[in-house]
């Protein structure tokens, strides 16, 4: 699978639709034990760009600006679908994961738990965010797909543009999966 950053390959929307929080020190005493009282997260966004796939997911990689001197930390990577079953692959897979999920293959900071509860709240009553995401899967899959379907039509023969990986599957291609999917569950 691969994964595209939205705002790499839309970096002027970075300042219109890039979900940002401020957690502001309400603390008197200024208790350092709480992690989101400061500082600035970043929800970016990372997308499948694999035409052949339809896992309608994103992960959500949160980053952490504590100052303008300094890079951003990478604190917490949420994985979210907003529509799992469209993915037999992925549901028959993936019976017992919840969703949404903080990723066990990235980075989480410790208070990550605490950021994935807040993103779950936002996500769950700010609707417009939820449908930007959607949209935003669209968007990358629209650009990424039509620009490596010109280079493979200019670039590859009709024999190897029938093999390309970015064209759908055949009905033969999905069965085939399919067992080969059965075999590896069967030896585990």
């Amino acid at each position: 699978m691969a994964m595209r950053g939205y705002f790499d390959v839309f970096p002027e929307k970075t300042t219109t639709e890039l979900r940002t929080v401020t957690f502001a020190d309400g603390n008197a005493d200024g208790n350092a034990d709480d992690p989101l009282c400061d500082g600035t997260f970043l929800f970016t966004e990372y997308f499948c760009t694999d035409l052949r796939c339809n896992c309608q997911r994103v992960l959500v990689k949160v980053f952490h600006v504590r100052s303008e001197d300094t890079p951003p930390d990478e604190v917490a990577t949420i994985n979210y679908s907003w529509d799992p079953s469209t993915d037999e692959m992925w549901a028959r897979l993936n019976l017992d994961i919840p969703n949404p999920f903080l990723d066990p293959l990235h980075r989480q900071a410790p208070y990550a738990s605490e950021l994935f509860d807040f993103w779950c709240e936002m996500i769950e009553r700010d609707k417009a965010y939820a449908s930007r995401l959607e949209r935003h899967y669209d968007e990358i899959r629209a650009k990424i797909g039509s620009t490596e379907e010109q280079w493979h039509e200019s670039h590859m023969s009709s024999h190897d543009a029938q093999k390309s990986p970015f064209r759908p599957l055949t009905k033969q291609e999905r069965t085939a999966r399919k067992r080969l999917l059965a075999r590896v569950r069967k030896r585990k």
